[in-house]
């Protein structure tokens, strides 16, 4: 396949966003460009799927700081809830409120102050930041009322400057969708495919003098959205589902390409103890794969990679050698993978 270069975003020529301060470089590939080239060509979500440790959660960082682009992110768990992606009513404080006699009321303001509208009490989620971070961060209030009810909420992702000519736009990640309940996959199929959802009901958002009971991503600007959705594939997703993602393995790296990962987190590493350590990884993999037990992965190499830097451990087959316990403690984790026991 010809060399494949991004229309959609900028990738360097050698594929690979380096490290620098507070950033951990990222290799990328000629299919991992396409598949993101065509998910912001199709304004689809990106479903990358993997083993655990193969960079999918950290393509999403890789892409934002390329693109000088906003990140938000969230993992998935049994308890997430579409209401939590998207708004959710904060009960809780409108009790308290009604208990203190405030309800209705601003704070510290005497009877008859203006009252508290109903979008004081709605917490944004996700979606909402990444759809109109502008109506999130006053909770849907007009611009008077967020000032008088003193509402500037803080950005709850990473702020970045557009790079070279481009325009300003977010990367939203949904890390472990796996882990959800099996009906959140479905619940999340008008928030990905319109990219819209409705406010709870009986809540209003206001926007340019408008009162909204919606949030839309394409209502008022034309900024690039690129959501990236994770899957260790411990969970079969729905099909509605998938349809409406691009998808994207990330398959096991080969050895050429563990060690041109290793050497870009350790640009003044050992390659002749990097490819010794990678080698280690591939036999524990293949062992791992015979046993049907997780296989280490690729930030676990880094980890041993790391190790053998700081600490100037060469990679030895001896019995009790230093290495033997690093590679204990970072690779062989699994009991079933250590030599003595196979």
């Amino acid at each position: 396949m010809p060399e494949y270069r991004p229309k959609h975003f900028n990738l360097p020529k050698d594929k690979v966003l380096p490290k620098s301060e507070g950033v951990l470089p990222y290799v990328f590939t000629d299919e991992i460009a396409i598949a993101i080239d065509v998910a912001l060509s199709t304004n689809r979500p990106l479903l990358v799927s993997g083993d655990p440790g193969c960079g999918k959660s950290r393509l999403a960082d890789a892409v934002a700081e390329l693109q000088g682009w906003r990140l938000l992110s969230c993992t998935i768990t049994s308890r997430t809830r579409l209401e939590g992606l998207t708004a959710e009513v904060d009960q809780l404080r409108r009790l308290n409120d009604a208990q203190l006699g405030r309800l209705g009321k601003v704070k510290d303001q005497p009877e008859g102050a203006a009252a508290r509208p109903d979008a004081y009490y709605l917490t944004p989620g996700i979606f909402w930041w990444a759809f109109d971070p502008e109506t999130a961060r006053r909770r849907g209030l007009s611009a008077d009322d967020a000032k008088v009810h003193e509402v500037d909420l803080r950005y709850p992702g990473v702020e970045r400057e557009p790079k070279r000519d481009q325009r300003a736009g977010t990367v939203l990640l949904i890390d472990e969708i796996d882990k959800a309940e099996p009906d959140l996959p479905n619940d999340l199929l008008e928030p990905l495919d319109r990219r819209r959802f409705d406010l709870p009901e009986g809540f209003r958002a206001a926007r340019d003098g408008r009162a909204l009971t919606s949030i839309e991503a394409q209502a008022h600007r034309d900024d690039p959205l690129l959501t990236v959705i994770t899957t260790n594939r411990e969970r079969e997703l729905p099909q509605a589902f998938l349809r409406r993602c691009v998808l994207l393995e990330i398959p096991d790296p080969d050895k050429k390409r563990l060690i041109e990962i290793a050497m870009q987190h350790e640009p003044e590493g050992d390659r002749q103890r990097v490819g010794a350590v990678a080698d280690v990884l591939l036999k524990l993999r293949d062992l791992a794969k015979k046993q049907r037990i997780r296989r280490p992965g690729t930030a676990e190499l880094l980890d041993a990679v790391r190790a053998c830097e700081e600490l100037g451990i060469q990679v030895s087959a001896a019995p009790g050698s230093v290495w033997s316990q690093i590679e204990r403690a970072v690779l062989a984790k699994d009991p079933a993978l250590r030599l003595e026991n196979l």
